[in-house]
């Protein structure tokens, strides 16, 4: 079982240690199994208090539904067959006799059959801060709901039962999932229970059913080792999204280590497309190298955090999260960068490279110089890579890795103000050198933001957004 950190530490390097664990950087190891045989059970859950990660009061007025249901079956554990090498092409093999399991899921759909678009985005819930997170949800949200997705997450680790049984006794009373071991077969199993769900929520005309594999962070971590190790056989997803993953693969049982710099298959058997911040590009050199190809997209968003107090806020309105966390007071302001429209970019891509084979477009990479080294402008933000007007036009530069909190010391306060990275406002003067009026500061954003809508990389609806709030800008004359 995965130690999760419990203390924090005053050095530097120590959390740096402790970011890169949450974000799955942590050792080394290695498609196909067989397909499991088992036939797992949906089975309304019983009412005793609402889900742990429950947003039924913001979706509410957005039309949408929020349901959790037991999923259960027999889940096969698997371990590594042969060498598992960089290239991808990892085979697994069954160990042992398949085992008993039971665990949730949690579903978020139009309650209009009508509004259903035919795709589910099924997350792999993340369990690095000792709880379900649904990070892919979080930075996914306004184009899953916007454009009539479904969304379901998947309680599939045994850290995830223990969070559960630990926040709701009664309900969780017999949730189970023995080892991780067994998280590959139960996240196919899910997808096939949802496939066939699914094909009731929509209308006699809605579009067929199309499942997206989603995970965040290290959630994404165990879909790299899915998608290379059992989509090849299961081919239970027809295309896989990663957001803020870290260029590393997770095991497949106890006695396996994560492999660094794992590249994907050649030949995945669904399309993928992976967005990473500025953090995770920083500490993963790979990442960069990582080509883009016929059937994977990759893109860098400079100035992006791994954590930024968007996804803070949200993970603390989560289910009673807000009542054991709290909002961390570092010494600067934590990053309010909106990359996360660069998610609804890339979820709208991937939905039509997967239903009309029209790949999404290619991305800058980020600039390193001869050292490897994320290369920095005259303001100190990041080159190259997608950049939104805010780094083409900027008001603040953004850090990586310079945050630390200054009260409340804790895990999450720490975790959360170094993942968090900062946002530092750029002075009077230097504002006025660059914008000589609000108007010019206006057109030059204009004309960053129209750059990115032309190329698909942003959605109208967020092309607006950001002109609407660049519009108010009132700077120092």
């Amino acid at each position: 079982m995965r130690k999760k950190p419990k203390a924090w530490h005053v050095a530097g390097a120590s959390w740096r240690l402790v970011l890169l664990l949450c974000m799955g950087l942590t050792g080394a190891i290695a498609a196909p199994a067989a397909a499991s045989t088992a036939t797992p059970g949906w089975l309304a859950a019983a009412d005793h208090g609402q889900s742990d990660i429950s947003r039924q009061a913001q979706l509410a007025t957005e039309g949408y539904l929020e349901q959790e249901w037991k999923l259960l079956g027999q889940a096969q554990p698997y371990t590594t067959d042969g060498d598992w090498g960089k290239d991808g092409r990892w085979a697994v093999k069954p160990q042992g006799a398949t085992q008993s399991y039971e665990t949730r899921v949690v579903v978020r759909r139009p309650q209009d059959p009508a509004r259903f678009n035919g795709t589910v985005v099924v997350e792999w819930l993340n369990t690095a801060l000792g709880f379900d997170l649904d990070g892919g949800w979080i930075l996914a949200r306004d184009e899953i709901v916007r454009e009539g997705y479904a969304w379901v997450g998947v309680s599939t680790e045994s850290d995830s039962v223990l969070s559960l049984k630990k926040a709701n006794p009664i309900r969780y009373a017999q949730a189970k999932v023995a080892h991780d071991s067994l998280s590959y077969d139960i996240y196919t199993q899910a997808a096939r229970a949802i496939r066939q769900a699914a094909s009731q929520w929509g209308t006699p005309t809605s579009p067929r059913v199309r499942l997206l594999a989603q995970g965040y962070s290290q959630s994404g971590s165990y879909l790299i080792t899915y998608i290379n190790a059992f989509q090849p056989v299961t081919h239970a997803f027809d295309g896989f999204y990663l957001l803020s993953t870290a260029a590393v693969a997770m095991p497949i049982d106890d006695k396996g280590a994560r492999i660094f710099g794992p590249q994907y298959r050649t030949e995945p058997q669904a399309p993928v497309i992976q967005v990473s911040t500025e953090m995770e590009v920083m500490v993963g050199w790979q990442l960069s190298k990582t080509p883009d190809t016929d059937s994977l997209r990759h893109w860098e968003i400079a100035g992006a955090s791994h954590f930024d107090k968007h996804v803070q806020a949200q993970t603390l309105t989560a289910g009673d999260h807000g009542a054991r966390l709290f909002m961390p007071h570092c010494f600067k302001p934590s990053n309010t960068l909106p990359s996360r429209l660069f998610n609804h970019a890339a979820l709208h891509a991937l939905r039509t490279w997967a239903s009309v084979g029209t790949p999404p477009p290619i991305a800058p990479r980020m600039q390193r110089n001869s050292l490897g080294f994320i290369q920095n402008d005259d303001v100190g933000n990041a080159l190259g890579g997608l950049r939104l007007p805010d780094l083409d036009v900027p008001l603040a530069q953004y850090g990586m890795y310079s945050n630390f909190p200054s009260s409340q010391i804790s895990f999450w306060s720490g975790y959360a103000c170094i993942a968090g990275g900062s946002a530092n406002p750029l002075d009077d003067d230097t504002l006025r050198k660059r914008y000589p009026s609000d108007q010019a500061y206006w057109l030059a954003y204009k004309q960053a933001a129209d750059k990115l809508l032309t190329a698909g990389f942003l959605r109208p609806a967020d092309h607006a957004r950001l002109l609407e709030q660049a519009q108010s800008v009132k700077l120092p004359h």
